[in-house]
């Protein structure tokens, strides 16, 4: 009736209900701040509920012997006998009531974004609440994981650099680690970075690879972060990295602090040219729409906890506590403003008004990013999606492009 493979941690709290974890359920999952993807058996029908991004991916299938069959990543659906045509995704912010019989689901949102994103409230009081959520968690963390050890994916960018600073507040033992390509000189960003943590006080690990550390890192990139577009992909091949590096250090786990997200509510993302193309294009929306089509957008793809899950970590992604909030900033919107804020003193203004060199692109000027990196090996985008289709077992192009349309996976066949 049911078979689960949900190995990626839920990590939630009931802002009102204390320290203690509260079951989730149809009931509670609407209160519930946080990442998760639980399934139940109720009766003869099953329940699935997925967190308001859908940052836990939650796959099924229907088994004509075994039922329902849900997953977190879309690999163990497809080993266990469903083809991946027949895998639907549970929609983010939602409740579904499935019929194995009918290979069927019934729909209940209870949580959805905006059409547009901004509001009348002013920055000042959405930063304001920012930071309260943003301490919230990492108290709530805290108690609940006392010992735990504790990394933060550091950049040198302000979005890592301000999770970075609360995280060193709330977790005293924390260790920054960042990533930087080549063995003669630190990268821009590892420089940043270990400026940063500097500033802070906190240890500062520093993850060097070469191109053959990439080439690697690829398959498991591509397995875990369930993707097969280029951004996301270089993105997590750079998570792949400091994953397994972080692992070694911790074969017991951690938590893993990123200052993922932020590029999304804000939509702060550019294309990059590189040798005559243009790469990471972006739909041609005005900034308010754009924002809120890029936050739909992660409930695809598996770039951050997908990859660190695989190596047994718990992926943390402060600014999601914030959605509503970051998402009702109004256009347009200041970035260093609202960094500043949020960061309450404890940054230099330079870091916050730092433009990040994103480790997919590389130092400005070099050919040292993922993305020069794997076009140079000859791994370029129509590889990417062959190398995924030929994971998951997908016979064509056009059965991905069937079941991944606009970027959101098939949901399940519903009902009124």
């Amino acid at each position: 009736m049911l078979e689960t493979h949900l190995p990626v941690r839920n990590v939630y709290w009931n802002p009102d209900g204390g320290t203690h974890p509260e079951r989730i359920s149809a009931q509670s999952a609407p209160a519930l701040v946080g990442r998760f993807a639980h399934v139940q058996q109720d009766g003869d029908r099953v329940t699935a509920i997925r967190d308001q991004l859908g940052l836990n991916k939650l796959y099924v299938g229907f088994h004509p012997d075994r039922g329902v069959i849900a997953a977190n990543y879309l690999a163990d659906l497809v080993t266990a006998g469903i083809a991946f045509t027949g895998t639907y995704a549970i929609p983010a912010g939602s409740i579904v009531t499935l019929d194995p019989d009918r290979r069927t689901g019934v729909v209940r949102s209870f949580a959805s974004l905006p059409a547009r994103a901004g509001s009348n409230d002013t920055p000042a009081k959405i930063a304001h609440r920012v930071s309260e959520l943003l301490d919230q968690g990492m108290r709530h963390l805290a108690d609940a994981h006392p010992g735990l050890p504790v990394a933060v994916c550091l950049s040198g960018g302000a979005d890592s650099s301000v999770v970075a600073a609360y995280t060193r507040e709330h977790f005293p033992h924390a260790v920054a680690y960042t990533y930087s390509f080549g063995d003669e000189h630190l990268s821009q960003d590892a420089a940043a970075a270990q400026r940063v943590a500097a500033h802070l006080n906190m240890p500062l690990r520093l993850v060097r690879a070469d191109r053959e550390t990439l080439l690697t890192a690829l398959p498991p990139a591509l397995l875990h972060g369930q993707d097969w577009r280029d951004f996301n992909v270089h993105a997590a091949v750079v998570n792949e990295v400091l994953g397994a590096a972080i692992a070694d250090d911790h074969p017991h786990g951690a938590l893993v602090f990123t200052g993922d997200l932020m590029n999304e509510f804000l939509a702060d993302y550019t294309p990059v040219p590189y040798a005559g193309s243009l790469y990471y294009r972006l739909p041609n929306l005005p900034p308010d729409r754009l924002r809120v089509h890029l936050t739909r957008g992660v409930q695809t793809g598996d770039r951050e906890v997908g990859v660190f899950a695989a190596h047994g970590l718990t992926v943390v992604q402060p600014y999601s506590w914030a959605t509503t909030e970051l998402l009702a900033l109004p256009e347009p919107v200041s970035k260093p403003g609202l960094m500043t804020r949020l960061a309450r003193h404890r940054l230099p203004d330079s870091t916050l008004r730092r433009p990040k060199v994103r480790a997919q692109i590389g130092d400005l000027g070099s050919d040292t990013g993922v993305l020069p990196q794997l076009l140079q090996a000859g791994i370029t985008q129509p590889r990417l999606e062959g190398r995924f289709r030929h994971d998951l077992g997908i016979s064509s192009s056009a059965d991905l492009h069937r079941t991944i349309r606009g970027g959101i996976h098939q949901p399940v066949p519903h009902v009124p």
